[in-house]
């Protein structure tokens, strides 16, 4: 049997859903990424972490990046690496229209994957809630699972 929703009913129960198996996803810090810059570990100018409050700084639940500058292997020119320390001196500006792509991880990922299926099914309905939960405006979601940068 096929079942059809609109895309707002399915938005509202992967909310559901996520409110119920990701406790307080709601409640996500965020701070720069990192990556390996050569000079060991460096805050990342076009990439904004998004951490569960019980989790390790650096245990991503996703990105928000910056869809047009973004590397995931930190491939920066040195001129960008040279500039890191001034720009890790001041928070992440979230609002900043140039962040428009999210990137989930594996473990929001295949939470999501094994109850709804692929993710072209319910890519939009997971950005609109990331975006009215944290007051963002990406376009753009991608799983760094199966994207391949």
């Amino acid at each position: 049997m096929k079942i059809t929703i609109t895309e707002s009913q399915l938005t509202n129960v992967i909310l559901k859903y996520i409110t119920m198996t990701i406790k307080k996803f709601d409640k996500c810090s965020y701070e720069w990424a990192e990556f390996n810059c050569g000079m060991g570990v460096c805050c990342d100018p076009y990439a904004v972490g998004f951490v569960l409050p019980d989790k390790d700084y650096n245990d991503y639940l996703f990105k928000l990046v910056d869809g047009k500058f973004y590397d995931a292997d930190g491939d920066y020119p040195e001129r960008i690496k040279s500039e890191l320390p001034e720009v890790c001196n001041y928070p992440p500006n979230i609002k900043d229209n140039s962040y428009d792509t999210i990137i989930i991880y594996e473990d929001l990922y295949e939470s999501l994957r094994n109850v709804f299926g692929d993710i072209d099914v319910w890519r939009n309905s997971l950005l609109n809630i990331i975006n009215s939960t944290y007051g963002l405006n990406t376009t753009t979601l991608f799983s760094e699972v199966i994207y391949d940068w």
